[in-house]
């Protein structure tokens, strides 16, 4: 199955790099496999959020960040996965730890709900070759705003 591979490795521009690329694919540079608009929307709004989250609180024990991004289809769907070598975290731990619901619409802090309510089969586990790799998948056929905490 034919994939899309990207390699980044300037953390500081990191953000910008990613909205470039998706700017490309929607414009008309598309991927290598037909997708919907709808979902490439998703998938742009999901990696959006974990690459922010990585910019902000990511510790590197390396001097040097490493980020992959590979998408492939999956039938409907867009799997993505992004592996970078940071530390890592327990993901799973973090939104065990969450309330059910949140009292009031907060400012910040948002991403991962945002991440995990848009996507299906969401995980974050380490790798053997010391790299951490978030995967998920994307849909048309989701609404991800049903599943918001607030």
């Amino acid at each position: 199955m034919e994939a899309y591979i990207h390699h980044f490795e300037s953390f500081d521009t990191l953000i910008e790099e990613v909205h470039d690329l998706f700017d490309t694919w929607e414009s008309g540079n598309k991927l290598p496999f037909d997708y919907d608009l709808g979902v490439l929307y998703m998938l742009k709004l999901a990696v959006h959020e974990w690459i922010a989250n990585m910019v902000q609180h990511a510790v590197f024990s390396t001097p040097s960040p490493k980020v992959t991004l590979k998408i492939r289809k999956d039938e409907d769907r867009l799997f993505c996965s992004i592996s970078d070598n940071s530390n890592g975290f327990d993901l799973a731990a973090y939104y065990d730890s969450l309330p059910t619901s949140l009292k009031v619409f907060p400012e910040r802090g948002t991403g991962l709900l945002i991440l995990r309510s848009c996507t299906e089969n969401l995980s974050y586990t380490p790798l053997e070759d010391g790299t951490f790799c978030l995967s998920f998948l994307v849909s048309a056929n989701q609404d991800p705003w049903l599943s918001i905490q607030f």
